[in-house]
């Protein structure tokens, strides 16, 4: 734990404590830890006066039964830390009983959508919105015994493009026990998907971009403290795709006059194929790996969830092109559209084999409060009341599905028993390094964002890991077919003589292919806690009554009248298939 600021006699004393959900965090991220961004952020905005100090306890890390005495103690998370948050949030009250507990974040404004805020009634404080916007304000007044109200809602946005740099004596304290660095880019994504919460915060869908010399300045701080792999953390790069141009040209600038490399990370959308000189600037500044929400390659599903970026081309086609100049495309995939069938897990097997894909570990559709899905599926009666937390379950989702029960969990047993086949495992590699070689390749300059001996340092200090380590070897090497086509694939890799960095495409496709084998070797129905519609259910319901007249989002009319136009369309064809099974 580091404390840093200007001490002075009594400083008002703060811990951020961060506090994942053991389990999620694990399972996610295969041991390697990322820096807990917002910790960072917030501790900016506190007055550099003498009058505060500040400190960070990671849970991960640190143990917050040690933790020094504070006068408050601020908490962040998503909903599956709810139970995690709430037993450090009982762990420091009971030590230090005078202290105050501040709680923030995507859980707040989450919690408060779905009418669940009462959950949250133990910590003294509750913050809703952006936290910069007020965070100095409220420790002056608590360091002054001021009485603050237990809910306290930012009003409006927080201008990111007046945000402060990250704070960079927590940074320099913390940084190098991290897989890397995070850094801020912006906020909001321009597009209309039904089922995610981005777009509904308010004013939140369209870009809200940093300015390049701030990310820069926050870069090269992180660079500077050791830093090579960094995660430049958005809703969407490319929601502007000229501002991201602006700034990897300024990125380029940068690292011709430092010499510095960095490998990058980041998310976006699979519109990036349309732009194919951003895409080459883009290598030549280091990103290496991209988030892209792929979701489904089942039109219809695409058109239920309006996302039309995906299904206004071939989906297929446009990762191949991405691809083609050297990106790993990590894809996100939906099972559970209500436009979903059993075919659509085959699907989903094919897309990801023709596009080339070394990587789509899927999950299953959840409402998220504040979302139109959530409030069709509330409208339908169709919301499930399941606890948060993942507690040992893979699959615990809050929605009754379309697709039988049964359907469901056979269908995605299925997938993965084809998914972590030796075979289909290694056509994907042929396929992607097929894409390389047709000429669009740019090689980085830096060492890739995968890199093993991060990651091992990484496990080597967190027992859990290295414990899931051992698991993952035993569960890969306990198939001889899954170890001959492993031993295959390096050969044919080797063979890619023409192929820069060819050795980090293996990696990453062993680590992912792997990945998937640790979690799935032993999946079971038991795994699954989700529920289908009840026998009997009226197809006609997936469109309730008032869906479309109680959208009343923050986002532009237009746009909502273009999610409803797409979503509406699409499940009212689905209805009359299943009204008419004549009808093509």
């Amino acid at each position: 734990m580091t404390a840093v600021g200007m001490p002075r006699e009594k400083p008002f004393h703060s811990v951020f404590v961060h506090a994942p959900d053991p389990y999620y965090a694990d399972t996610q991220n295969y041991g390697a830890r990322f820096a807990p961004l917002w910790a960072y952020t917030l501790a900016a905005y506190i007055p550099r006066d003498g009058r505060f100090t500040w400190a960070l306890c990671d849970t991960r890390f640190d143990d917050l039964a040690a933790t020094e005495a504070a006068d408050v103690f601020l908490f962040s998370g998503i909903n599956q830390d709810y139970s995690s948050l709430q037993r450090a949030r009982a762990l420091v009250k009971n030590r230090f009983p005078t202290a105050r507990t501040v709680i923030g974040g995507p859980i707040c404004w989450s919690f408060d959508q779905a009418g669940d805020l009462d959950r949250l009634r133990d910590f003294d404080h509750i913050v809703i919105g952006d936290g910069e916007l007020g965070f100095g304000p409220l420790l002056e007044n608590l360091s002054k015994g001021l009485s603050e109200e237990q809910v306290i809602r930012a009003k409006g946005r927080f201008p990111i493009d007046q945000a402060r740099p990250i704070d960079s004596a927590l940074l320099s304290g913390t940084l190098g026990r991290y897989y890397g660095a995070v850094v801020e880019v912006s906020r909001g994504c321009p597009f209309l998907c039904e089922f995610c919460d981005i777009r509904v915060l308010e004013d939140n869908n369209r870009p809200h971009n940093k300015e390049p010399s701030l990310i820069i300045a926050d870069i090269e701080q992180c660079c500077r403290l050791g830093a090579r792999q960094i995660l430049l953390a958005c809703d969407n790069l490319i929601g502007d795709p000229r501002w991201a141009e602006h700034l990897v040209d300024c990125l380029l600038e940068w690292q011709e006059r430092t010499g510095f490399r960095p490998s990058l990370y980041t998310w976006l959308t699979v519109n990036l194929f349309r732009h194919p000189r951003l895409m080459g600037k883009m290598r030549r500044a280091g990103f290496d790996m991209l988030f892209v929400g792929i979701e489904s390659f089942t039109a219809n599903s695409l058109l239920e969830t309006a996302k039309l970026q995906n299904s206004a081309t071939s989906l297929v086609d446009a990762v191949r092109e991405i691809q083609s100049r050297g990106f790993i495309v990590v894809a996100g995939l939906i099972f559970g559209f209500d436009s979903d069938t059993p075919d659509s897990f085959r699907e989903t097997l094919d897309g990801l084999s023709a596009s080339g894909l070394l990587s789509g570990d899927p999950s299953l559709l959840t409402a998220l409060p504040g979302t139109p899905l959530f409030r069709r599926m509330k409208l339908a009666g169709r919301l499930r009341d399941v606890r948060y937390g993942l507690g040992g379950f893979k699959y615990q989702t809050n929605i009754k599905y379309l697709m039988p029960r049964d359907e469901m969990v056979n269908g995605y047993r299925s997938f993965v028993a084809t998914y972590n086949s030796g075979e289909y495992q290694f056509q994907r590699l042929r396929n992607y390094f097929a894409l390389l070689n047709q000429g669009n390749f740019v090689p980085l300059r830096s060492e890739g964002y995968g890199q093993l001996r991060l990651f091992a340092k990484n496990v080597a200090h967190n027992r859990a890991a290295r414990r899931q380590l051992l698991l993952r070897i035993g569960r890969f090497a306990a198939a001889p077919r899954r170890v001959y086509f492993a031993l295959r694939g390096l050969l044919f890799t080797l063979l890619q003589v023409k192929i820069p960095g060819r050795l980090g495409y293996l990696q990453f496709w062993l680590f992912a292919w792997s990945n998937s084998v640790l979690k799935y070797s032993s999946l079971s129905e038991r795994d699954f806690d989700i529920e289908s519609v009840a026998p009997g259910f009226d197809i006609r319901d997936i469109l309730p009554a008032g869906y479309a007249e109680t959208a009343d989002e923050p986002v532009p009319a237009n746009k909502i009248a273009a999610q409803l136009h797409s979503t509406c369309k699409q499940l009212r064809r689905l209805i009359e298939r299943r009204l008419n099974p004549s009808v093509p």
